[in-house]
This record gives C-alpha cells, structure tokens and sequence, in this order.
C-alpha cells in the first residue's frame, strides 16, 4: 500500500498533472466551447440565438464559468465560493433567465448541455495529452468537472428562484392592494345604493326632484359597480 494510501489521502488529491493539463486545455479552448453551449441552448428554447445572451458584453463574461470550473479541475480545495467572479456571473445568468422567462427545466437543461460539451471536450483532450497518468486520476477528474458544473448551475437555480419567489410574493401583494382596492370601492358604491334605496322607500311624499336625485344615486353607482365588475372579468 502507498504512504499516501496508508495516511487517508488519495494519490489523486496530492499529485495529479493530468488534471491541470486539462484545466489549462479548457482555459484555452473556453470561447469555442462558449459558442458551442449557445448553439445548443438557442436550439432547444424558443429564442433568437441573439437573445440567448441578448449583449456582447454578456457573452464575452459568460467564460468565466468555464475558467471557474477550469480553477476547480485543477485544484479541488480551491472551493468555488460566493465571492469569486464565477459565482457573480452564474447568479447573472440565473436573473437573465428569470427576466427572460426561462423555467426551472430550462436552466437545467442548458446546464446538461454545458456539462455535455465539458465532458465530450475531456474526453476528446484526454486521448492527447502525454502525460502519463493512472485509470483514478482520469476519474477524479471527471469527478472533479462534474462536481464544478454543479455547483455553478445550483448557484444559477438558486439565485432564479429567489427572484421567481420575490416575484410571486410581489405579485401576492399586488393582488392583495387590488383586492382592498375593488372591496372598498363595491362596498361603498352598494352602501350608497342601499342608503338611497332605503329613503326612497321609506318616504312616499317627497319633492319630485329629490326623488329624481336619489334615483339617480341608484342608478349611477350601480353602474359603476358594473363596470367595476366588468373591468375586473376583463383582467
């Protein structure tokens, strides 16, 4: 048995140039690997490939999720967290995607294909590479690579949903401004109905002109009751 071995720490986890071998290949090859994530993407969802990331600028930061899973790759402990730029730019993508009306399935969709293209790019680089290396290092890369796509799409679904939450939650609120908004108006239009009903009613003698007043009181709030309510269908 290996010293590594015998201590509780994998060959991999001290020693693995094949792994950095890699990250340096996926650095080099990020942008072609970018555009190929975009023709996947605007081939699945219903948007023009120009609204997929709607500006150069976006496009052009949208690598730096490959660096960051290139920097995980190739050094593990490195954990990818919350104030690295990757981190920024997947919380970016998960607020496009929720501006754009992306569902959940959607970005985890596009995250496969992200994961897809990484995985057929390892397995295409690995077959040219020359350093040696052993049957768990080639799987603790894989690991590794599997491992940083995941985190980055968790961080992209977890920033989206929060937004999807604040949106529904505003909406509720929303919902219940207008709700206060149509009782207060209904109330008050049937209690002006009522109360001149109720005159009109209870005095048999009164001037003609004030009995044409209230009579238009009934009148004209019950129409606007009904447009109130049609108003409210038409919503």
């Amino acid at each position: 048995m290996r010293p590594e071995q015998q201590s509780g720490v994998s060959r991999v986890e001290i020693d693995c140039p094949l792994a950095g071998v890699l990250a340096e290949r996926l650095r080099l090859a990020r942008h072609d690997l970018t555009l190929q994530w975009l023709d996947r993407i605007a081939s699945r969802v219903s948007l023009d490939r120009n609204r997929v990331f709607p500006t150069k600028d976006l496009l052009d930061h949208v690598p730096l999720l490959i660096d960051g899973v290139a920097d995980y790759v190739k050094n593990p402990a490195a954990e990818i967290g919350v104030d690295m730029p990757v981190v920024a730019k997947a919380m970016e993508l998960g607020a496009l995607r929720h501006q754009q009306g992306f569902d959940a399935y959607e970005i985890l969709k596009e995250y496969e294909f992200l994961g897809g293209i990484l995985f057929e790019f390892f397995t295409t680089t690995v077959e040219q590479v020359k350093e040696p290396c052993e049957k768990s290092e080639l799987m603790a890369c894989g690991a590794r690579l599997y491992r940083a796509v995941t985190i980055i799409q968790q961080t992209t679904m977890t920033h989206f949903l929060l937004l999807a939450d604040r949106h529904v939650a505003e909406r509720e609120e929303r919902l219940r401004v207008f709700n206060r908004v149509i009782s207060h108006e209904i109330k008050n239009r049937v209690g002006a109905i009522l109360g001149a009903s109720t005159v009109l009613n209870e005095l048999s003698e009164m001037p003609s002109s004030k009995r044409a007043d209230l009579e238009e009181i009934v009148l004209r709030n019950a129409r606007e009751m009904r447009n109130t309510v049609e108003n409210v269908l038409i919503l």
